[in-house]
């Protein structure tokens, strides 16, 4: 029931291609499953950042089996040149240690506070798909349906299905940030979000708040909407009542083919 976050920190001239980072990681897949690379939904996530002499990538792993399989390959490659793109050596590997990198298990997302309000921060791009275009908008029934797609199909238990009507009722509490033009394809433009937004459940029973904080800590590893495999939708928790931070983050821009904001 292990979930992992695990970042490998980058020595090389420019910042890396998430083309590159994906055909990595797809290759080692190739290695342990040939099957594995084209399975729906993905088990792992795949995201970058950093900045200039700081680089890293990172794969979210949402499978206990797919953990035992491909971390010994990453863990493999500390100290290697890899091509992404472009020559990175690969300074370190690291599942602890890094603000993007971390080790769980489904029961232990239920573990911790379990208020009615939780923040969510968009570190990339993210949108969802309606009528065959890109939606960036994060309504909560978005983001929560998205979650609970991915936790179903590789959690022990599933979501309680009465918790719909959960997502429907929930709202937007506080909402800061800004939509950003994107390529997830080349020959496809969209629009993305990036930035912070706070849900809030009224009237939520034990049970609602207690599922609304697991998938929130969730998303951590899984991500959130369309293309988490090239980037997008990378999402990590904040406290609302003590961290009001910066809306966005700018800078790591880990998406394939991210495009100025508008």
């Amino acid at each position: 029931m292990i979930l992992a976050a695990i970042v490998l920190t980058l020595e090389g001239p420019a910042r890396p291609h998430p083309d590159g980072w994906r055909g990595l990681v797809y290759g080692l897949l190739k290695q342990i499953d040939p099957d594995l690379h084209s399975a729906q939904p993905n088990p792992f996530s795949l995201s970058l950042g950093g900045h200039e002499g700081a680089w890293w990538v990172r794969v979210g792993i949402l499978q206990e089996s797919l953990y035992a399989r491909l971390s010994p390959h990453l863990f493999g490659l500390m100290g290697q040149t890899v091509r992404l793109k472009e020559p990175f050596r690969v300074t370190a590997v690291l599942q602890e240690e890094h603000p993007w990198a971390s080790v769980s298990s489904y029961p232990r997302l239920f573990q911790g506070q379990a208020g009615a309000s939780l923040g969510l921060q968009f570190a990339s791009p993210t949108f969802f798909r309606r009528k065959g275009q890109s939606y960036p908008l994060p309504e909560p029934k978005l983001v929560f349906d998205s979650l609970a797609q991915r936790w179903n199909a590789f959690a022990p238990a599933r979501v309680p299905e009465e918790l719909q009507e959960s997502w429907e009722r929930m709202t937007i509490a506080r909402f800061q940030g800004h939509t950003q033009a994107i390529r997830p394809n080349p020959d496809e433009r969209g629009v993305g979000f990036v930035g912070r937004v706070v849900y809030y459940l009224p009237a939520a029973s034990p049970v609602e708040t207690q599922w609304m904080q697991a998938l929130g800590r969730f998303a951590f590893y899984a991500g959130v909407g369309a293309k988490t495999s090239l980037g997008f939708g990378r999402v990590r928790g904040f406290d609302p009542l003590r961290d009001s931070g910066r809306t966005d983050e700018p800078k790591e821009g880990a998406t394939a083919g991210a495009l100025d904001s508008v």
